[in-house]
């Protein structure tokens, strides 16, 4: 049905920036940040906000990432930290990031937890002091587990980290090894045992699935870990084999030989997610599994949402009142105006992104020209055995559909945008 997989949310972005391309322009050239700053200065709408902070560095760089980070090497992580508290100062002068109430903020990188736990709680008091924060505001740290002791998740939790999502990426001691990962099955499993233990918040971990050799057997084995460690979601990914990770230039030399096919990725894919399934976990979006009301996930709600994403840190990425800002190093940063037809295509994207297409609330969305093209391309999927229709506007995705689900949304999203531009 499709040559190639779109792996994730950033595959599916990139793609429908291109399909935009041919009708409109996606994304305008930067802008000078005085143009940013006019609408900052007033005060701020109504609507879900979060905050982004990137810790760009790692003690050990993964041989499958191609993530901004670098190796924390002589990196000065008191320096660090006060340039983030400078930053988070620097922004709260304007009305309209001040004013504001801010619903979710998500610690990323990186290695986040590498900085100290004093310096974590500097950082978070500096939050609290500059803006304004719901009460049950979702405060995610990403860790790995050598970087985060249970004692550490205990201090951090009275400080309103109320949420974790630790790269496990396995519990395959074989896996864990070919991955880079620290420590054996073993290692990993008495590590999240202790964090459970004294971490009443949300904890969840990421797997990767379709490594090198990995069998049906291994998957079956994180799936049913995640049950038996009381873990309140999973975030699941295909091995992606970046070229500029180190994995990649290794399979690139032969030095690795690698070789998987879509039927490979797939089922192992679904194995993952049936296990999981009958294990009491629900989808929460295409990439992520959930217990019933444990995770709500609101940071990427927020993002699919698009709403304001305040960047703090070198190398975070963002948008405020209609701009999409970057910061590229300490005190520098610029922007780029989103297009509002990129912006109304990405909402619904995110909308896509988990799981049940409601046709009257899309073709809403997107213009009343949309509604026959997307009947036409759910009728489609159903009869592919990708969309099960629940009522008659209702659709919700197969576990193959959720494989496919990245695709599945460009496709559907470019029978729109081509049924609107025949119509006008």
């Amino acid at each position: 049905m499709f040559a190639e997989r779109y792996r994730s949310h950033h595959d599916a972005e990139a793609k429908l920036a291109s399909i935009l391309g041919l009708y409109a322009h996606s994304r305008s050239g930067t802008v000078d940040w005085e143009d940013v700053e006019r609408p900052l200065y007033s005060a701020p709408p109504s609507g879900r906000r979060c905050i982004y902070i990137h810790i760009p560095y790692c003690d050990t760089i993964c041989e499958f990432c191609n993530l901004n980070r670098t190796a924390r090497g002589h990196t000065d992580l008191d320096a660090y930290t006060k340039y983030l508290i400078k930053e988070i100062e620097w922004y709260a002068r304007y009305p309209y990031i001040r004013d504001g109430q801010f619903d979710a903020i998500y610690f990323g990188g990186g290695t986040p937890t590498i900085l100290q736990t004093e310096q974590l709680s500097l950082v978070l008091r500096a939050l609290r002091d500059s803006f304004h924060l719901s009460e049950d505001c979702e405060i995610t740290l990403e860790s790995t587990l050598h970087n985060l002791p249970a004692e550490k998740s205990a201090r951090l939790q009275q400080e309103g980290v109320n949420r974790l999502s630790l790269g496990v990426q396995t519990f395959s001691s074989r896996g864990r090894s070919f991955l880079g990962r620290t420590g054996d099955a073993e290692y990993a499993i008495a590590r999240l045992r202790a964090i459970r233990q004294l971490f009443s918040g949300v904890l969840g971990i990421d797997i990767i699935y379709s490594y090198f050799d990995q069998s049906l057997e291994e998957v079956a084995h994180d799936a049913s870990l995640c049950s038996d460690l009381s873990l309140d979601g999973a975030s699941f990914y295909s091995l992606m084999i970046h070229d500029g990770s180190s994995l990649g230039q290794r399979i690139a030399k032969g030095e690795i030989p690698f070789g998987r096919s879509l039927e490979d990725d797939r089922q192992r894919h679904n194995r993952f997610y049936e296990d999981m399934h009958a294990g009491g976990y629900e989808m929460l979006e295409l990439s992520k599994l959930v217990r019933p009301g444990r995770d709500e996930y609101r940071y990427i709600r927020i993002r699919y949402e698009n709403g304001d994403v305040l960047p703090i840190g070198a190398g975070a990425g963002g948008q405020l009142a209609g701009y999409r800002i970057y910061s590229m190093a300490q005190g520098r940063r610029f922007a780029s105006k989103i297009e509002p037809a990129y912006a109304q295509y990405h909402r619904v994207l995110g909308h896509l992104q988990f799981g049940c297409y409601d046709l009257t609330t899309l073709s809403e969305e997107l213009g009343p020209d949309s509604y026959a093209p997307l009947r036409e391309r759910m009728d489609y999927f159903v009869r592919n055995g990708m969309l099960v229709p629940e009522t008659d506007d209702l659709y919700t995705l197969t576990a193959d559909g959720i494989f496919w689900g990245n695709n599945i949304a460009v496709d559907i999203l470019k029978a729109a945008i081509d049924g609107t531009k025949e119509h006008h």
